[in-house]
């Protein structure tokens, strides 16, 4: 036994030196790669500066993502600036540091570091890595700056061709439409204003002020002398927005660019190998007036192109900021909604509507205005939150929001009779009916008002049953409030709303967190979980023939098949178990954006795919035979950006 304990001890005694010999390297570096406090007076030797959004990094020469150099030893220093309102933050992969979290459109933040070794900067916050905020750092020996390539001007006929602009006017070109009538300038019309273009002038289809102008340019033809070329483009990433090389002979375009929906000119290089010795012309085409049809979403003020500089090169050329093609995610005209703003009855007959369906208006304004969120009752009646108070809760006490009851009466499908069931409350964002009473999520409570069956009227004040619902993002407070199949309250949360939640009075060490998931309520043991947590904003749940509940999120994948304390994929932060290895992703085989930049780029651009990330509402159709066998189990969700059901 003693020969066993010592050989025991002798191994415990080998691994432990071989586990500080291997960590003493990596201490080591760590230790001389130590991150230096952020301060004005601290010298930097590099400084680097960038916008961060969801498309990316951007350096104030407009490139995307650029490789930030550093010489062995310097101290560096990396501040981004929040370009939207959206959370974002960097970080070093190998150093292991990481900035704050921005949340507000113009804040700033930096890491600070001694260049040691290459490295990754990225967001950490899920899916904006792979949406691409992701970018190198490198150690260089020498010069930090990247090369500089003089080009050739096209020439024909012996004369210089002015497709730079440089001659102040449009000669050598064509217009054709009103966005270039007299396009040539050195200033964009509009507050924010190009840099980037060469010598005096660049041309504009209207910049971000006259962005509704159409047209296109075209340049006299010229022949190709050389196998690469390059000019300046900025503007939308839009399909009708765009730069085009085409071969005169045959209408091919060989190559085309648009911009990255930035002022700042930047070169694009093109490959005419296969070309030379033929003539080609430059067609800069703007079709995209940037107008929106959709009431509650703005123009797209980047509904324009700037151009300038073409120039031919017996070599490829490089430039430090280069706009990369892979880059640019180019997205079709917003997507037109063009039974918009019409009345109830006008609006439902133009719905579109799958073979052998047919819908009738159930009730419009003015008998309801603005709903959140409604439930039907034993005798089919709708139970209907208007929600006047959202999204900005009133004081306590002065809630504008008040439940409609809806019935019809003749079985016509139009709800021909109406009641107030109650007025004044706050912020209310769910109901269901039951149990006795309206069951009502109105942050910061959860609240039971028992019913007068025979008045349809309140039989007592609103009961807080639970309290510590957050206020953080009133978009995202508990909603959809459904039974389940197991008698308990369900009700989904999102994620940029922190909850601490309990009966009234409750101390902090009864009450349980949430900031994304599914949670549960029973209505006569009065107990409260989570249910599941993850997620993003969902806004719906429902529950399938085998009594499995499935949500709908926003911004994210849309589709979940929730499983008892299960963690999902979330759009932001930690899960609060720390040893959670993965979590689960959705069971979706698609999304409904177009893109690969996240789903906001595609928002309103996505006719094809659906229409964007918002979604609201489920429903898995399972009874009767109202509707075709085809249909049953089915999900069904708003999709607010896409102005649709899907």
């Amino acid at each position: 036994m003693k020969k066993l304990q010592i050989l025991i001890l002798a191994g415990a005694i080998i691994v432990i030196i071989i586990v500080v010999f291997f960590a003493l390297p990596y201490a080591g570096a760590k230790e001389e790669a130590s991150v230096l406090p952020l301060t004005d007076s601290l010298h930097f030797d590099q400084k680097y500066e960038l916008q961060a959004t969801m498309m990316g990094y951007f350096a104030k020469d407009g490139a995307r993502n650029p490789t930030l150099r550093a010489n062995k030893g310097d101290r560096v220093r990396i501040t981004i600036t929040n370009g939207e309102t959206m959370t974002h933050d960097i970080a070093l992969e190998q150093l292991g540091i990481k900035s704050e979290t921005l949340l507000d459109k113009g804040s700033s933040t930096s890491i600070t570091f001694r260049a040691i070794s290459d490295d990754t900067y990225f967001c950490t916050i899920p899916g904006h890595r792979a949406a691409g905020m992701v970018g190198r750092f490198e150690v260089v020996d020498g010069a930090i700056s990247g090369e500089v390539t003089e080009g050739i001007i096209p020439v024909k006929d012996g004369r210089t061709l002015n497709l730079g602009f440089e001659a102040g006017n449009l000669a050598d070109w064509t217009a054709h439409g009103e966005a270039f009538q007299k396009p040539e300038t050195n200033d964009d019309p509009a507050p924010e204003t190009p840099a980037g273009f060469d010598g005096r002038y660049f041309v504009s289809s209207g910049g971000t002020l006259n962005y509704k102008h159409t047209g296109t340019l075209e340049s006299i033809p010229f022949p190709i002398t050389h196998p690469y070329a390059s000019f300046k483009v900025s503007g939308g990433a839009l399909a009708d927005t765009r730069v085009e090389l085409v071969l005169k002979d045959s209408g091919k375009v060989v190559f085309q660019s648009t911009g990255q929906g930035r002022a700042t000119l930047q070169p694009v290089v093109a490959e005419l190998g296969p070309y030379l010795r033929q003539d080609i012309f430059i067609r800069v085409v703007d079709n995209e007036t940037g107008v929106s049809s959709i009431p509650y979403i703005g123009d797209d003020i980047w509904g324009h192109i700037n151009f300038d500089d073409f120039r031919f090169y017996p070599i490829r050329p490089r430039f430090p900021n280069e706009l990369d093609k892979e880059d640019i995610i180019a997205l079709p005209p917003i997507d037109h909604v063009a039974n918009s703003g019409l009345s109830g009855q006008r609006a439902a007959s133009a719905m579109t509507l799958p073979e052998d369906f047919k819908i009738t208006l159930a009730a419009s304004e003015p008998d309801i205005v603005r709903p959140i969120s409604f439930t039907l009752d034993a005798r089919g009646r709708l139970w209907v939150v208007e929600a006047h108070t959202y999204p900005v809760p009133a004081d306590e006490g002065k809630g504008k929001d008040r439940i409609l009851i809806f019935e019809d009466t003749d079985g016509n499908g139009t709800l021909d009779k109406r009641k107030v069931f109650m007025e004044g409350l706050n912020l209310v964002s769910g109901i269901e009916v039951g149990m006795g009473g309206v069951w009502l999520g109105a942050a910061p409570y959860l609240l039971f008002i028992p019913v007068n069956a025979e008045t349809d009227k309140p039989a007592g004040p609103p009961q807080k049953l639970l309290d510590g619902w957050g206020l953080d993002d009133t978009h995202e407070v508990l909603n959809n409030l459904r039974w389940g199949p197991d008698g308990w309250l369900y009700g989904v949360h999102g994620i940029f709303t922190h909850s601490n939640i309990g009966k009234p009075g409750a101390g902090d060490e009864e009450r349980v967190k949430l900031n994304a998931g599914v949670w549960r309520y029973h209505p006569t043991k009065h107990l409260f979980e989570v249910f599941a947590e993850g997620s993003s904003n969902p806004w719906g749940i429902d529950f399938n023939d085998y009594g499995h509940p499935f949500i709908t999120v926003c911004v994210i994948p849309h589709l979940y098949h929730v499983v008892q304390g299960a963690r999902y994929m979330r759009q932001d932060g930690e899960h609060f178990n720390p040893y959670t290895y993965d979590d689960i992703k959705t069971i979706a085989d698609h999304v409904h954006w177009v893109g690969d930049r996240g789903p906001h780029a595609g928002n309103f651009r996505s006719a094809s795919a659906g229409g964007g990330h918002a979604h609201a509402g489920a429903m898995r159709y399972l009874g009767g035979d109202t509707w075709p066998e085809e249909y049953r189990n089915k999900i069904f969700m708003n999709n607010i950006n896409g102005s649709r059901l899907n």
